[in-house]
């Protein structure tokens, strides 16, 4: 088996009780990331190389706010710009005076291997501002292949360690050691203050919703009829008024709360595809582990098989495992029983009220309604009763003048009963 090569720039000696505690922040990832993702859709051909600054208090140094550099081509090598760097960073000393940051460290990008000749020409370069730079070392190809809960980084910081013959006798004829500057990695801890949980937390619903999408792949363009004519036949006459080529697009304009609500939904399904993966490993794990010979005797016993040798911290762990959920169901089963049906009694109660109500509610406008269509009705039988009683009281009086006795018009019962000039049973 071929032995890991070891990097000549990296001191093998291991970080003691005088090195530097470093406290890394997020709002650092965040603009590493983003510095990162711009130079690759951008496609820029210049090194990654930014700025870090912080605190330091004694061996403690935080690392709070980072910024982009400006590099220049000096032909075999790139250097930093050292008239933007210091005016950039009297601005950002100029903007963070309370708590006051300086210049504590700078970042690169770089392989697991660890950093490169070029890094520590920079390194020197920022050691001009600050001794003890801390050097972070960021390892993009590394992070697709990450465990959870471990960043794709390391931090450095610089020694000077003496380079010279191996034994004394030939230091002495050789002359004294020389000294040569290399980086040796340092333990971290990740910081997170309130502002950034809220910025960081913010940043996070934002990812929950965005896609992946391949910036080099050619955008799909819906051609207008004017042109697909065109390009079925081989001739055609020139058209003056083109249709404007057209894209498809589609925008979604979510609130606040469909926001929230998608990225939690997101969420949940990606811990429900997780665990999904892991009881799918975890029963791989149980099928390629050998029959025991404690439950089945017939077995043979090979000591160094590679099926005999299991992991058998990982067995633990999924006993463990199995154990707990027995621990998580609920111990008194009949008290949950019985606040669950109550919780569904209210629910459906709550149901039916609501029901109730609607019905009285249609019942009380089919009245209302009723009312209206009946007073029409009565207004009109009213309307009609009257002219009928107007015209019957004109027919009772012409009848019973026509067969009165006392009729001016006389006849048998006509006129006045007695004596008249016009006599007993008309005109004279």
């Amino acid at each position: 088996m071929a032995e890991t090569e070891v990097n000549p720039l990296l001191s093998t000696a291991r970080a003691t009780d005088t090195s530097p505690t470093v406290q890394l922040h997020p709002l650092v990832l965040l603009n590493i990331s983003d510095y990162l993702t711009r130079h690759t859709l951008r496609k820029l051909n210049v090194p990654i190389i930014g700025a870090i600054l912080g605190q330091q208090n004694g061996r403690e140094v935080t690392m709070e706010v980072a910024f982009e550099c400006k590099v220049l081509d000096q032909g075999d090598q790139w250097i930093v710009d050292d008239d933007w760097f210091r005016t950039r960073l009297e601005q950002y000393k100029d903007v963070y005076k309370v708590p006051a940051l300086d210049f504590v460290g700078w970042y690169s990008i770089g392989q697991t291997t660890g950093p490169e000749t070029h890094h520590l020409l920079i390194q020197e370069y920022f050691q001009t501002h600050n001794e003890s730079a801390i050097f972070l070392l960021f390892q993009p190809n590394v992070v697709a292949n990450m465990a959870s809960g471990k960043l794709p980084l390391a931090l450095f910081e610089p020694v000077t360690e003496g380079v010279g013959p191996a034994d004394v006798s030939s230091m002495e004829l050789d002359g004294p050691l020389t000294k040569s500057l290399k980086l040796r990695e340092l333990n971290y801890t990740v910081e997170t203050g309130e502002a950034e949980m809220i910025s960081v937390d913010f940043v996070a619903r934002g990812g929950g919703n965005a896609t992946a999408i391949d910036g080099t792949k050619p955008q799909q363009v819906e051609k207008s009829p004017n042109e697909a004519d065109s390009s079925t036949k081989g001739k055609g006459r020139a058209k003056t008024d083109e249709t404007p080529t057209s894209y498809t697009t589609e925008e979604y304009n979510l609130s606040a709360e469909d926001e929230e609500l998608s990225s939690s939904i997101i969420a949940k399904s990606n811990a429900i595809r997780m665990l999904h993966k892991r009881i799918n490993l975890i029963q791989k794990i149980l099928a390629k582990t050998p029959t025991s010979y404690l439950t089945d005797s017939t077995q043979p016993i090979i000591a160094n098989a590679p099926s005999q040798t299991q992991d058998q911290i990982i067995l633990r762990s999924i006993s463990a495992l199995l154990a707990r959920l027995l621990i998580l169901a609920p111990p008194d089963t009949a008290t949950f029983q019985q606040e669950s049906a109550e919780a569904k009694s209210d629910v459906a109660l709550t149901g039916l009220l609501s029901s109730m109500l609607a019905s009285v509610q249609a019942a009380k406008e089919m009245g209302r309604k009723y009312g209206v269509v009946e007073g029409v009705k009565q207004t009109a039988q009213a309307r009609k009763g009257g002219l009928a009683g107007q015209s019957t009281f004109m027919d009772t009086m012409l009848s019973e003048g026509g067969s009165g006795s006392g009729d001016l018009y006389g006849g048998s019962g006509g006129g006045r009963r007695g004596k008249n000039t016009f006599g007993e049973g008309g005109y004279v």
